[in-house]
């Protein structure tokens, strides 16, 4: 039990969800579930050091106390070795600074989901931490029931980068052997040709060469291009889990970069979310 997965925490109920996914996750990855805090404290140049100390004593000793108050709502899991800490720092640099010193293999974060009118700070980050850790992120709504993978949908748009995408996903749950279905949207007023339909064959047919993911499905999806319409195809497609590739180049998650909608997909989404990016490890 050498891989970790990794779960930072605000102690909110999502993020008490998104650790409960994790665990379940390392039952069946056969790896170990490291939940965390990272904390700030308060310091001015108007106060004095003994009263800057006195500060960030405080947050300490609130972050430790608050992660004992949530790893005991999580209950005992005696088959999954279970460690925790408290991190001063920013959650992303928490994170990469773990990333550097253990064998993570995924980071899983709660959100509120697609249902949730709340805003949370972890919330709130996941979005900065998707696009900068080295690591997949798995992102957990907060209406997961439970850990289930059946069905997954993995969004493309022809980047070399979904090669690299299936590899992780493989990895991470080749075992389990789900179900994929490779989805592209096609967007416009024109139906489908039967060219665009052979591109999306063909790029089946790469990807399965390139990846470990075989037996993949399609789907063409003539829809806008818009969280209303991924959600629908979800649904449709009883997704249990999305896949989708972070690239720089012009691509599914950049276009819905450019209209806001990746920020909601990350921030709302309707299943647990995958993510990589060409930085990936």
């Amino acid at each position: 039990m050498n891989q970790t997965i990794l779960v930072p925490t605000d102690f909110s109920n999502n993020s008490l969800i998104a650790a409960c996914y994790g665990i379940e996750l390392a039952r069946k990855m056969k790896a170990r579930v490291h939940l965390f805090h990272a904390y700030t404290s308060f310091t001015s140049a108007f106060q004095s050091p003994l009263a800057n100390e006195t500060d960030e004593q405080r947050a300490k000793i609130g972050a430790e106390k608050g992660l004992a108050e949530f790893i005991e709502k999580l209950g005992k899991h005696a088959d999954v070795q279970l460690t925790s800490g408290t991190a001063k720092n920013n959650l992303l640099d928490a994170i990469n600074q773990y990333i550097r010193e253990d064998d993570v293999r995924l980071v899983v974060m709660g959100v509120y989901g697609a249902s949730g009118t709340r805003k949370d700070l972890l919330g709130n980050n996941t979005y900065d931490v998707a696009k900068d850790v080295s690591r997949p992120l798995l992102i957990v709504p907060e209406h997961t029931n439970s850990f289930k993978l059946k069905n997954v949908v993995f969004f493309t748009d022809y980047q070399q980068g979904d090669v690299k995408s299936l590899t992780n996903f493989n990895t991470l749950f080749g075992d389990i052997h789900p179900s994929c279905t490779l989805v592209h949207i096609h967007e416009g007023k024109d139906v489908p040709t039967a060219e665009d339909l052979r591109k999306l064959e063909q790029w089946k047919e790469v990807l399965e060469k390139q990846s470990p993911l075989k037996s993949l499905s399609t789907k063409m999806a003539h829809v806008p291009e818009n969280v209303e319409a991924v959600n629908e195809i979800l649904d449709k497609l009883k997704a249990d889990m999305t896949v989708i590739t972070l690239i720089d180049a012009r691509g599914f998650f950049k276009k819905l970069l450019h209209k806001s909608l990746a920020r909601a997909i990350v921030l709302n989404p309707q299943t647990p979310v995958l993510l990589t990016s060409e930085d990936t490890e």
